[in-house]
């Protein structure tokens, strides 16, 4: 009575308790629950990246929709444009910029002015200046006027101190403004 061999024949089952077996045996105990840890950190954070990328989207076409409907495309030739100064309102212009210096605590002890003609180049009102002050209160002069002024540039601008203790800075700034017309002389 021979009886043949029996030939075992691994099913999948089989495989997978002998795959889990040798991953306890290399990680432990303590590893199998931080890899169990790490893979459901893993696929909590996917599916809150997917949740999150479908609420954008949806948002989007949700906002889009009344803007593209409310907004008209306007042309480009249609933004506002700046309104220059004329050259005839150059002293109204001095009389703003010392008022903003007075106003900032800086005082308005000398300022020098010149009026460049229109040629291929603007018509300009350039004013030279030299200002004594807290280094805030020389910022939120510069600010104002350029606020004020769509017009103005700053061509030059250079502060200095006494020392590095000193909380009064010396500023010496060249201010432009740009003007229309090339009437340099009805202004002066």
């Amino acid at each position: 009575m021979d009886q043949p061999l029996s030939v075992f024949t691994p099913t999948l089952g089989w495989r997978l308790r002998v795959a889990a077996a040798r991953v306890h045996q290399q990680l432990g105990s303590a590893g199998l629950v931080g890899m169990l840890v790490l893979m459901l950190a893993a696929a909590k954070g996917y599916a809150a990246w997917a949740d999150q990328t479908a609420h954008q989207g949806a948002l989007q076409t949700t906002v889009a929709e009344p803007m593209a409907a409310a907004a008209p495309v306007l042309p480009a030739a249609s933004t506002p444009r700046v309104r220059w100064p004329a050259s005839a309102d150059v002293p109204t212009l001095l009389a703003r910029m010392e008022r903003t210096a007075v106003e900032q605590g800086l005082g308005w002890p000398q300022a020098d002015y010149r009026i460049t003609a229109a040629g291929e180049l603007p018509a300009a009102l350039e004013v030279r200046c030299a200002l004594k002050g807290p280094y805030p209160s020389i910022r939120r002069f510069v600010t104002a006027l350029l606020l004020d002024q769509p017009t103005l540039t700053l061509r030059e601008f250079s502060l200095s101190r006494a020392n590095a203790d000193a909380s009064q800075v010396d500023a010496k700034l060249v201010l432009v403004v740009y003007l229309t017309g090339d009437s340099a002389e009805a202004a002066r």
